[in-house]
């Protein structure tokens, strides 16, 4: 797992190339490996060190493999606790979305038109906002930040 000092989650993703890439399945495996072990709901290839958009979201009843997304959004935004597994114990408040439209590729290539809404929402924003090299922590006031990662270390120290 690929933690917040690692240059590649701030780097933007290059697309998934089924021709050149080949299938995504044996990563998209390995990160929903990693995902579970690490008890998230949301993980992007570039946590793990792959630079491409590509990220998975879900639970071992519903796992859903995003590749290439796109999404649209006119609703409204909500405040939010979100955390990030390459951000262990750091929890911020982040606005998002209630619900997108989104568009992606799934394992095959096959294009994917989806609305999600409530957390779904939230998660598939958050993974995408990873292929394009955001991180959660920059959503937030310096102050914000300062305050959670006292906690955060707190948490870690305990």
């Amino acid at each position: 797992m690929i933690t917040e000092k690692n240059e590649v989650l701030y780097a933007h993703a290059a697309e998934w190339d089924f021709t050149a890439d080949g299938s995504p399945l044996e990563l998209i495996k390995e990160m929903t490996r990693i995902m579970f072990e690490h008890r998230g709901i949301g993980l992007a290839a570039p946590q793990i060190g792959v630079s491409k958009r590509i990220f998975i979201m879900g639970n071992k009843e519903l796992l859903i493999a995003c590749i290439n997304p796109s999404y649209f959004s006119a609703a409204p935004k909500t405040l939010d606790l979100e955390g990030c597994l390459s951000f262990p114990n750091l929890w911020l408040r982040i606005y998002r979305h209630e619900n997108v439209m989104t568009k992606y590729q799934d394992v095959e290539g096959k294009a994917i038109e989806t609305d999600f809404e409530g957390i779904q929402a939230r998660v598939f924003q958050h993974e995408y906002d990873h292929l394009d090299g955001i991180c959660f922590d920059t959503k937030v006031s310096r102050l914000s930040l300062d305050l959670a990662k006292k906690k955060q270390r707190k948490a870690t120290n305990k």
